[in-house]
């Protein structure tokens, strides 16, 4: 047996003769009535009636082909002690916002592009990769939607993403694997890296080495002797982006030198420890204004690890005054423990060989 049923499916089912439901004609009469009438008598009839006044619009507001824009005002949220989100600004592409549709398309009815995307946006904007050496594979390809929006954005630039996001859309992350990072390339790329196209290799903005003096002082500026590779750039020994070692190095100091100079221990029984290490105790990397580039004169050099009233009481040095210590010593590595030079240690040997002239 079935339950009878209730009130409201009885007032809903409940017509006239003419067969009209009640629904219908209430909602008939309702028509003139004022609003807070109408919710009332709606509310009676029908379930889930919105407040007056209540809206489902969406906090975000979109133009016609779906971009956000900047919220409306009366879409705001009510006062808060929360600091105000900072509103964002949808930039339109002129001919997007003009409505001027056939500047790019080929028709207002037609998605296809009157051209290649670079003939379409080059119709406009100056054309940069005409006398460029280097350029950017996605703009040589006329591929400018890859990185651009071509209607608009809330980035600058009409940008899809913004900071290095859309650099690594195709490129590896050069930090990902780093201890060390070179600040400008964890704020973007385009500090170094032109977008479009460069004179220079790597789409470098200016030559290596006066990208470099943009931020850092000159290390040659005021020094008499100059390290060559300095003097061409910098990146033959610093990486660029990110490192496993300090100040960027490509590689450990002494592996790095040893890139380029002979290995002055190699057939060495006994070497100085220093030179072990590195070579960055005693010499400068960039620049001296000591021979050799050593970093400051060799008689302070020696005694930043040696001490002098140690020196003077070797049997050895009695006599010897002022004399350099390079007169006798090596200074990375020797035949014997006190890294004697060769000559030195022939006269000991042969009592008729007459030893260095102390100066």
């Amino acid at each position: 047996m079935n339950a009878p049923p209730d009130n409201r499916e009885r007032r809903l089912k409940w017509t006239f003769p003419l067969q009209i439901p009640l629904g219908v004609l209430g909602l008939a009469i309702l028509v003139g009535c004022s609003t807070q009438v109408r919710h009332k008598w709606l509310t009676r009839l029908i379930d889930g009636v919105p407040e007056p006044g209540a809206t489902n619009r969406p906090a975000m507001q979109l133009d016609e082909a779906g971009y956000p824009l900047t919220p409306a005002p009366h879409s705001q949220p009510a006062s808060t002690n929360a600091p105000a989100a900072a509103a964002v600004k949808f930039v339109s592409h002129p001919p997007y916002e003009d409505r001027s549709c056939l500047e790019c398309h080929r028709s207002q009815f037609d998605v296809k592009m009157k051209g290649t995307q670079r003939e379409v946006c080059f119709s406009c904007h100056d054309d940069f990769l005409q006398k460029a050496k280097f350029k950017h594979q996605p703009a040589d390809n006329s591929e400018c939607t890859s990185c651009h929006q071509p209607h608009g954005s809330p980035i600058k630039g009409m940008l899809k993403l913004g900071g290095k996001a859309l650099c690594l859309d195709c490129h590896d992350d050069p930090l990902a694997k780093g201890k060390f990072t070179h600040q400008p390339v964890e704020t973007g790329c385009q500090d170094c890296h032109s977008p479009h196209a460069s004179a220079q290799p790597k789409l470098l903005v200016k030559p290596s080495k006066d990208l470099c003096l943009d931020c850092h002082d000159d290390p040659l500026a005021k020094v008499k002797f100059k390290h060559q590779p300095v003097e061409s750039g910098c990146t033959d020994c610093h990486a660029p982006h990110a490192s496993p070692q300090g100040k960027l190095l490509t590689k450990p100091a002494r592996d790095l030198c040893l890139d380029c100079h002979d290995d002055p221990t190699a057939k060495a029984k006994f070497k100085h420890q220093p030179v072990e290490s590195g070579c960055l105790d005693c010499h400068s990397p960039h620049g001296s204004m000591e021979n050799k580039l050593i970093s400051k004169p060799l008689e302070k050099l020696c005694l930043d690890c040696h001490e002098q009233k140690d020196i003077d009481s070797a049997k050895g040095h009695q006599g010897m005054g002022a004399t350099p210590c390079l007169k006798c010593h090596d200074a990375h590595a020797g035949a014997d423990q006190y890294l004697l030079k060769p000559e030195l240690l022939k006269a000991a040997a042969d009592p008729g060989t007459k030893p260095p002239v102390a100066k």
